[in-house]
């Protein structure tokens, strides 16, 4: 042992008052990422949120707010960008967490994928311009609700982090749920594509949008399980 680090451990009265020391450091820092990662949360949900607000555009026939739209969702997927690099980097250089920061990690690039997903989205909603039948147009929003639905509640979630994990189990049921309520309107559009009568294009173009939106659900389910399993694991430290 150096005599640099004894005498530290002699400044903070002993090995037991050191780790304390330690500890104490590592939940701060800990605190301070779980606080970064909220703040990443709240992006992903805004992101999701104006994705509903895109598909509202969409279905009116409205392309000149839709492509007001895209383009904020373009600087707030650059801002989300940024800030989940800033996390990374700052659980790269944490010291002892009681949670484990690849599980941390892999939270954070899984919520990424989400706003990837939404952005992605409406990509190609503003790819080319298509009108659909009213019916449909319902299901696509109802779907964009849903999703902004399951995005909030997994926000809820990682909120219950610094909580009582116990909360947090149950915020994933109620996440898997809704994304249950995701897949069987995904289901009824799925079907209702082929009985329109549209061309290739419009096919393959509403199809990739469909799929995102439905994506974007399990995602956050995904999400709801993963926290859910670090509940488990991590119970017994509340």
């Amino acid at each position: 042992m150096s005599d640099t680090f004894k005498k530290i451990r002699r400044s903070l009265g002993g090995p037991a008052s050191l780790e304390g020391a330690i500890d104490a450091m590592g939940r701060h820092k800990e605190g301070q990422v779980l606080a970064e990662v909220r703040e990443f949360t709240d992006k992903v949900v805004e992101i999701v949120d104006e994705l509903g607000t895109a598909v509202r555009y969409f279905v009116a026939d409205d392309y000149e707010g839709l492509a007001v739209t895209a383009a904020q969702l373009d600087k707030l997927e650059s801002a989300a960008d940024d800030r989940k690099l800033e996390i990374l980097d700052s659980l790269s250089s944490a010291g002892v967490f009681s949670m484990g920061r690849a599980d941390l990690s892999r939270l954070v690039a899984s919520m990424d994928v989400i706003a990837n997903l939404a952005v992605g989205a409406v990509d190609r909603i503003v790819m080319r311009r298509f009108t659909l039948p009213a019916d449909f147009n319902k299901l696509l929003v109802e779907m964009a609700k849903i999703d902004l639905e399951a995005v909030r509640k997994l926000r809820d979630a990682v909120f219950a982090m610094r909580g009582d994990f116990r909360e947090c189990v149950g915020i994933a049921i109620e996440i898997d749920a809704i994304e249950s309520r995701a897949d069987r309107v995904f289901a009824e559009m799925y079907k209702a594509m082929f009985d329109m009568d549209t061309d290739f294009k419009t096919f393959h173009q509403l199809k990739a949008i469909i799929e995102r939106l439905e994506a974007l659900a399990d995602k956050c389910a995904e999400n709801g399980e993963l926290i859910r399993h670090m509940a488990l694991e991590y119970l017994d430290l509340d």
